[in-house]
């Protein structure tokens, strides 16, 4: 019976695959509007070409590839567009997600785990290495999203994600002020939860949401400006 739970719950190749490329992509390792060539990924991988197309089929449901005949397979670009449409739908889902949590029993040891990552966090802002405030804050949001209880809800904040993390990773990397910011916001949002205010909880987080795509939005805009002077 072990033997047997061990090779139900063996992964397809193609969807490890498609996870590591994911993390890949999101941290820019393959760059908007790359093309992926498959010869060298396999490689890179150690994998043969079927488990890759499997991999860039998932990739191109959750919207980070695309794959055209006789082009191949791109990365998918940035746009300030995408970075509206995938914010509207999550800033109150994630404020859900946070009303959730400050309603559990638990709320308060749940808050204290989220700590774990908020500190995590302070410590890349003294050090000066905003990216592993982006880990951070990655598993900050994974733990909060897992601990909610809402099985429905975490699926659809997942597949958020997947796209969102992207714009956030370039937030983090070129404007040093954007974890300064999170770790305010974050802050505000544990407290609430470690409280066990819910409706505080739920408007604290949608606010961070926003927040943080005002500020990434602006990153992109000013991006499209220097790009059409250059034109």
């Amino acid at each position: 019976m072990t033997q047997l739970n061990a090779q139900l719950n063996l992964r397809p190749i193609g969807l490890e695959v498609a996870d590591r490329l994911e993390a890949a992509i999101v941290r820019e390792t393959f760059p908007p509007g790359e093309k992926l060539r498959e010869v060298e990924i396999c490689a890179q991988f150690g994998v043969s070409r079927s488990p890759l197309r499997e991999a860039f089929q998932i990739l191109e449901n959750r919207g980070l590839v695309e794959r055209r005949p006789r082009i191949g397979t791109r990365v998918t670009e940035l746009s300030v567009q995408t970075l509206d449409e995938i914010t509207l739908c999550r800033a109150p889902l994630e404020a859900a997600c946070s009303g959730l949590l400050a309603a559990l029993p638990d709320h308060a040891r749940v808050a204290a785990a989220l700590e774990v990552e908020l500190d995590a966090m302070r410590a890349a802002q003294t050090s000066g290495d905003p990216l592993a405030g982006f880990e951070a804050n990655v598993r900050m949001t994974l733990l909060s999203h897992n601990r909610c209880g809402n099985s429905v809800l975490v699926r659809l904040l997942s597949q958020l994600d997947v796209s969102a993390l992207r714009y956030r990773y370039r937030a983090y990397r070129q404007m040093p002020q954007m974890l300064t910011s999170m770790i305010t916001s974050n802050a505000e949002m544990v407290a609430e939860i470690r409280a066990g205010h819910v409706e505080q909880a739920r408007s604290v987080t949608e606010q961070l949401v926003w927040r943080a795509w005002e500020t990434t939005r602006q990153l992109f805009l000013d991006s499209e400006m220097h790009k059409s002077e250059d034109a």
